[in-house]
């Protein structure tokens, strides 16, 4: 059996089984977002030296996720979105357990250019709603997708930093905790949008 098939039996994608999926991985990537700042400063000993390095963590995300997102896409378009989307689920838990392991700057900042490069779910989440999805509901059911981000975007960072009050490290955990429980939908739940005859 492939990635491509879940292994508990077909089911028909629908739009219930990816907004989930969003939720989860928004809520994740945002536990992280009140705490990193602070984690880059346990390695710096001056405000300066702490604003720059979480500039340089910051853009390593953004640079790695700039080039590699049109290739996953591509990727998505010739094997299936729901390898991809579990691809980009593996590589987010492992960034943010090792992210909260980390103990020099230098980790930080490849863990963050792989987590960058692993995680295009936002584009491959609006590529799955375009396949379920019929031209005329389209612009209706991607505001879904946006509120879904929107959410979890929304809850993460508030729960981030509640967890954080607690212990620093403890977000990156329960970040990491979260995309394994997205990965464990996608691989037992999350159904292809995409069949072999539309892929190229």
């Amino acid at each position: 059996m492939s990635l491509s098939e879940p292994r508990t039996g077909r089911r028909e994608p629908a739009m219930g089984f990816i907004l989930l999926t969003v939720l989860i991985d928004m809520m994740a990537v945002g536990l992280i977002v009140p705490v990193l700042p602070a984690l880059v400063g346990t390695f710096t000993t001056s405000t300066t030296e702490q604003t720059f390095w979480f500039g340089a963590v910051a853009l390593s995300f953004g640079v790695a996720n700039f080039f590699a997102s049109p290739i996953l896409g591509a990727l998505s378009d010739k094997y299936g979105r729901r390898p991809v989307l579990l691809l980009g689920f593996s590589g987010l838990a492992l960034s943010f357990f090792v992210t909260g392991l980390a103990t020099a700057l230098w980790m930080l900042i490849v863990v963050r250019l792989f987590s960058g490069a692993m995680q295009a779910n936002a584009a491959v989440a609006n590529a799955y709603v375009a396949d379920i999805t019929a031209p005329e509901d389209r612009a209706r059911r991607f505001g879904l997708v946006g509120a879904m981000f929107g959410l979890g975007f929304t809850l993460g960072p508030v729960l981030g930093g509640l967890l954080g009050a607690i212990n620093l490290h403890l977000p990156f955990f329960v970040a990491g905790s979260l995309a394994v429980l997205n990965w464990l939908y996608g691989w037992f739940v999350l159904p292809e949008s995409l069949p072999p005859e539309r892929r190229k």
